[in-house]
């Protein structure tokens, strides 16, 4: 979850804890678990919103994103060990498939059927 928490401060910026709970997909509960342990280390900083003076926005510090390069670094090495066995091509088809399923999660793109839906025989 670390990693994850650290990725989308990094991609969506400052965000509110429920903002950031809601856009990872993460249970605010175990969010503010991470947080917490991500505060501690000095990888992450909650600060007043500037905007709105009751709630907080959770900032990604330099060292956590020096901790996040570090580990895109052994998830990228991770990921290379995985699947160096496919073709490029197959590869770069897996990533662009990959991300439809974040892009569309649960639900298939409009005009696309769902896998599985195809009409059953009797």
């Amino acid at each position: 979850m670390r990693y994850g928490v650290l990725a989308g401060l990094e991609q969506y910026g400052p965000l509110s804890q429920a903002e950031l709970s809601r856009r990872l997909g993460i249970d605010r509960g175990d969010l503010v678990s991470a947080l917490n342990a991500l505060e501690r280390e000095g990888l992450a900083q909650r600060r007043q919103d500037a905007r709105d003076s009751r709630r907080n926005q959770v900032h990604l510090t330099e060292s956590g994103r020096a901790m996040l390069y570090a580990m895109d670094a052994q998830v990228n090495a991770a990921q290379d060990e995985l699947l160096m066995e496919l073709p490029a091509a197959e590869r770069k088809q897996l990533d662009q498939l990959l991300r439809l399923l974040l892009v569309y999660p649960g639900r298939p793109p409009a005009g696309k059927p769902r896998a599985g839906s195809a009409r059953r025989h009797s």
